[in-house]
């Protein structure tokens, strides 16, 4: 039966990845616990390294190993930031079109022909009639 086992892999200050296998260990001489660390000199040789430092900690080649790359806690941050400045502008886009079509049929409503709304608008008349037959948008969907 091959045995399943996680590790992690991060990139050290000299430019080689450092991997993990937390499930690893060993005890210290000073009482510690040793984890089951290795490396590889590029990306893609982290699979066959951790396969390989696995196998030869445990003298059993039936094992697989799934490997996380770790990043730093900034650039994990800045990523997170960027997604949910990514939903906001996604929300903010879903209002503006809301608000344009409200504008058009505004115009519509009160009676403006589709080419004075466009030229007051600046856009085309197909423009208006494209917002003026959009189908609405429930508020409840721009709420957060």
């Amino acid at each position: 039966m091959t045995r399943q086992l996680a590790a992690r892999a991060y990139r050290d200050e000299d430019g080689w990845w450092t991997i993990e296998i937390p499930e690893l260990t060993s005890p210290s001489p000073a009482g510690g616990t040793i984890i089951a660390t290795g490396t590889a000199t590029t990306f893609r040789g982290i699979d066959k390294a951790a396969h390989e430092l696995a196998a030869a900690w445990l003298d059993d080649d039936a094992v697989t190993v799934d490997v996380d790359v770790v990043i730093p806690e900034d650039v994990a941050q800045l990523w997170k930031d960027s997604t949910a400045a990514e939903e906001a502008a996604r929300e903010q886009q879903t209002r503006a079109a809301m608000l344009r079509r409200d504008a058009v049929r505004a115009l519509r409503a009160q009676g403006y022909p589709a080419e004075a709304a466009a030229a007051a608008l600046g856009i085309s008349r197909q423009r208006i009639d494209q917002l003026g037959k959009a189908a609405p948008v429930r508020t409840s969907e721009l709420a957060s």
